[in-house]
């Protein structure tokens, strides 16, 4: 009887369940095809499926920067040195040869910052005297043209220097406006840097018998020592210079102006 029973309930229930699934597998094949669709992307243009989720990421700068080498020639005018020693052009010289000249060369790296119209600019640098070995006289009243100083650079003798500057730009030729080929600028501005000193100054003076510095030099007499000089100097820029901008990839700078003496120089650099 039990049998009977089970049958019965089979038959009876086979067709509601038979009708049951063909109502429900079509819903749910609807919702797989909408569960598979490709998810929109938030920038149609870019046609990337995941891009509303993991955005690209983008350099956001709003600066610049610039690594490069720079060279200067720096020097004393002669007329400014007039005022404290006297050269061979004065009356009663001396010495065979004329006063040494105050000049060097300097070589160094720079980095920049820089954005529409400002330029932060930190270098680094060394400066080689090109002093040659000489006779000094300082001016006096009255004149006495044997008591100077004759001094002699060590190899080596110069200036290491670290210092920042500040610039304005004046654009005159944009690289927007030229296809991003080229461009040009006036930079004005001006910084502070701490220079020390290397190497040493042998210096000669006057013995007590009368003879001059300059002969005992040239008489082969050992030094009287190191000439006094601080080891230690600051540095007073002001620059004035134009830059030529290649495609915002190189840099060409030509400038002068003050570096704690007069200078004029050049610099090139790669913009990133």
């Amino acid at each position: 009887m039990y049998r009977v029973v089970a049958i019965g309930i089979t038959l009876i229930a086979s067709p509601a369940f038979a009708q049951s699934v063909e109502q429900d597998v079509p819903s749910r094949l609807e919702g797989l095809d909408a569960a598979m669709e490709p998810t929109t992307p938030t920038r149609p243009d870019t046609g990337y499926r995941f891009d509303g989720v993991a955005p690209v990421a983008r350099d956001r700068r709003n600066f610049g920067m610039e690594f490069g080498f720079r060279s200067r020639m720096v020097s004393i005018p002669k007329s400014i040195m007039d005022i404290w020693y006297f050269d061979i052009e004065d009356p009663n010289w001396a010495y065979i040869e004329g006063r040494p000249s105050i000049k060097g060369y300097s070589l160094g790296m720079e980095f920049i910052v820089r954005s529409e119209n400002t330029n932060g600019i930190f270098y680094g640098e060394f400066l080689d005297s090109e002093m040659s070995e000489g006779y000094w006289d300082d001016v006096e009243e009255p004149a006495d043209h044997l008591d100077g100083d004759f001094v002699a650079p060590s190899p080596g003798f110069g200036l290491v220097t670290v210092g920042a500057d500040y610039a304005y730009e004046a654009h005159f030729v944009r690289t927007r406006d030229t296809q991003g080929r080229f461009g040009l600028s006036l930079l004005v501005g001006g910084g502070l840097g701490i220079a020390v000193m290397t190497g040493k100054m042998d210096r000669w003076g006057p013995d007590l018998d009368g003879n001059p510095a300059y002969k005992r030099y040239l008489d082969g007499v050992p030094a009287d020592g190191d000439k006094s000089l601080p080891r230690v100097y600051p540095m007073v820029d002001i620059n004035t210079g134009l830059r030529f901008n290649i495609a915002d990839r190189l840099a060409f700078r030509f400038e002068g102006g003050l570096h704690s003496v007069m200078y004029y120089g050049a610099s090139a650099g790669v913009m990133f």
